[in-house]
């Protein structure tokens, strides 16, 4: 009878179970935006898994967040990102399924070496937390990874009671007993913010056969690309939830669902890959094994619906300033409120509020102009439901209101005797000519000559062409040296069509100074005396000294002792200047010298790189020959014969449409194309296509 009623029981509870949810935890060693050619082994995990809450660490920057976040979409919107935020060392994003999860708010917990990332979340009516680490490593750091668990630990003790939360991340952890792990699972007078482990697999995991089934680090017996050697031997990556989770409310775990993936239990002290894994397919063995040193970690939940109404402030909630006189936008989400909700202002200096509404729809956003008198000081947004007072919710962290930024030139921005530029770190706005555009940026240029031109940088890109003239506001960093414009507020585009600043006419060694650093420059009968195909990079000299062509705008394949004029934007890259030519009209043959030219088999690198629809590869050859290019896949099949013909000496360019032999698209990935002359194999390069 009682196990009759206990069914009951079990079942009544499965019925009110509304939501299914899959939690993954990835350390991505250190990927940025650099690393597009790991791009493909990460998507063919993460598509194999299928999870809808991603906590990744180790990402470098916004663009290796944003090089997964499209790889998962594929030209779709299934998934969506966390704001990124560059804190010391590497840092945390969060990707998830936007179908059946709100995305509420993000904030930082600093500790002395990472920071920890806060997700609110709001699922099925819940508002859950999650909470991306990445302890510090290694043995005699246990201390360390004490004082970072306590900070967590503390921060937790403030939620409200019966919150739910989800830990998860690279914790670096030997054994159950240290520790940092016990601080996470105490007992103590606020229990708040204890936590308990999803798997109940503790004890001594360091190189202990007896815990096989847990083991996360290392993939690889060899050490490459960064990270960890040794093979499977320690379980670093946890997933850990607040106390008694399963209490038929909000999130629940779905017992033994915890898994690191690709672990078969068989690959002890052996890299992921080796031999037969029997829980993951070839291609997956080996994209785990290329992709990090660490495996991803899973846990399946479900979800018990709420119909308590939630209101959580998004912006402001982390720290920014505002300025006098502009329009700001003040967000949030809810849940099951109905009526429409006041917004106030909150003086943190005076902890007095203001009105800014007394009511406006409940749509998630309110457009706030700020009177160009308000008060400087330091303030938070403090909303709720507009007749009862609750739900309501306030910024995380304050924000700042500030004086209006100053309008200032470019020669003003780039001008410096020595050192970085002298308004690095502050917020301008600016002016000039697009005279060059690429895809994650464009350049700018107020008038010619020296100190009057810069790069503008965000992942993605710009709406902008040649000739626009572009008023911006963004904040003049400095990345290696280059002085850039980033974190761009807002951009509009004056007018279109004007004439590009006239290119400073210079020998090819005063190329090599910072004067001319984003600035249009020319040199001319300068030759070839080497040529990176690898690297798209030409060097040349006109006598007066060398300096290097690339190709982050156009990719043109030079023949050694050809004699050049070129045109094209100085660029700093790698510890070095460099000409970037926009287009084939700024790479010339000097003097009507081309029959002196001796051309030699060549194979460039194909651009852009990665690419999507298109890229154009180049070759030339040093006379009339059979020639076939050819697009292989990564399993070493034919997916494309793109030239198979005679043709005639010189330097050749063709484009491929991301088709294969029959007219169908190809989906994302790595290929290679092989250049092969008269039969014999010259050169292959590797390019990478994404949706």
């Amino acid at each position: 009878m009682k196990k009759s009623l206990l069914t009951i029981i079990v079942l009544v509870i499965t019925l009110s179970l509304s939501a299914s949810v899959r939690v993954l935890t990835y350390n991505a060693l250190n990927f940025g935006g650099n690393d597009s050619d790991r791009l493909a082994y990460f998507e063919t995990i993460l598509n194999e898994i299928d999870a809808d809450i991603i906590l990744l660490q180790e990402i470098e920057d916004e663009t290796g967040g944003e090089l997964l976040l499209n790889a998962l979409n594929n030209g779709n919107n299934y998934y969506s990102g966390s704001v990124y935020i560059n804190g010391p060392d590497t840092n945390n994003f969060l990707i998830y399924k936007n179908s059946q999860i709100t995305f509420a708010s993000q904030d930082t917990i600093s500790t002395d070496l990472r920071d920890f990332s806060e997700f609110e979340m709001i699922i099925d009516g819940n508002l859950i937390r999650f909470y991306s680490c990445h302890l510090k490593a290694s043995t005699g750091n246990e201390a360390i990874r004490l004082a970072e668990v306590t900070k967590l630990r503390n921060r937790l003790n403030l939620l409200p009671e019966g919150s739910e939360f989800i830990i998860a991340g690279d914790m670096n952890f030997y054994t159950s007993s240290e520790p940092g792990y016990q601080k996470f699972i105490a007992d103590e007078s606020n229990n708040i913010g204890r936590a308990e482990d999803l798997s109940d697999q503790v004890g001594n995991w360091h190189d202990n056969s007896d815990f096989v089934l847990t083991h996360t680090q290392s993939t690889r017996t060899t050490q490459f690309g960064g990270g960890a050697s040794g093979g499977l031997d320690d379980r670093f990556d946890f997933i850990l939830s607040s106390y008694q989770l399963n209490n038929s409310v909000g999130l629940e775990y779905l017992e033994s669902s915890i898994t690191p993936f690709g672990n078969d239990g068989e690959h002890f002290n052996m890299s992921i890959n080796e031999g037969t894994n029997s829980s993951v397919s070839p291609e997956v063995a080996e994209a785990l094994y290329y992709a990090s040193d660490h495996l991803p970690v899973y846990a399946d939940f479900t979800t018990v619906a709420s119909t308590q109404p939630l209101l959580i402030l998004t912006i402001p909630n982390i720290e920014v300033e505002w300025q006098q006189g502009t329009e700001q936008s003040i967000q949030w989400v809810s849940s099951n409120v109905t009526g429409t909700v006041k917004i106030e202002l909150q003086s943190e200096e005076l902890q007095l509020r203001t009105v800014l509404i007394e009511s406006t729809e409940n749509d998630g956003e309110w457009l706030w102009n700020i009177p160009e008198d308000e008060a400087l000081g330091t303030y938070r947004i403090v909303i709720s439901d507009q007749i009862s007072g609750e739900p309501n919710d306030e910024s995380n962290n304050p924000f700042f209101i500030v004086e209006p930024v100053a309008e200032t030139t470019i020669n003003e921005i780039q001008f410096s005797t020595i050192g970085p530029s002298p308004l690095e770190g502050q917020e301008v706005i600016t002016y000039g000519i697009v005279t060059g555009v690429y895809d994650n940026g464009f350049f700018l240029q107020d008038g010619a000559g020296a100190w009057n031109g810069i790069c503008v940088y965000q992942y993605g890109g710009f709406d902008v062409n040649l000739g626009d003239e572009i008023t911006i506001q963004a904040t003049v960093a400095e990345y290696y040296e280059k002085t850039e414009l980033t974190d761009v507020v807002e951009y509009s585009v004056v007018s279109t069509g004007n004439d590009i600043p006239a290119a400073s006419n210079l020998l090819t060694f005063e190329v090599n100074q910072e004067d001319y650093e984003g600035v249009l420059v020319e040199i001319s009968n300068a030759e070839c005396l080497s040529y990176d195909s690898g690297y798209g990079e030409w060097l040349v000299d006109d006598g007066s000294g060398e300096v290097m062509i690339n190709d982050l705008m156009y990719a043109f394949a030079p023949n050694i002792g050809g004699i050049y004029d070129v045109k094209g934007i100085v660029d700093f890259t790698y510890g070095e200047f460099k000409i970037e030519p926009r287009n084939s009209n700024d790479v010339e043959i000097s003097s009507g010298l081309e029959e002196d030219i001796i051309y030699t088999t060549t194979l460039i690198s194909n651009y852009p790189n990665p690419f999507n629809p298109t890229t154009t590869i180049s070759f030339s050859i040093p006379n009339e020959n059979k020639v076939e290019l050819t697009i292989y896949n990564i399993k070493g099949q034919e997916v494309k014969l793109l030239v198979n013909s005679e043709i005639d000496k010189g330097h050749h360019s063709v484009v491929w449409n991301g088709n294969d032999n029959s007219g169908k698209s190809v989906s994302s990935g790595v290929y290679y194309f092989k250049l092969s002359v008269e039969g014999k194999s010259e050169a292959v390069r590797k390019c990478l296509l994404l949706k």
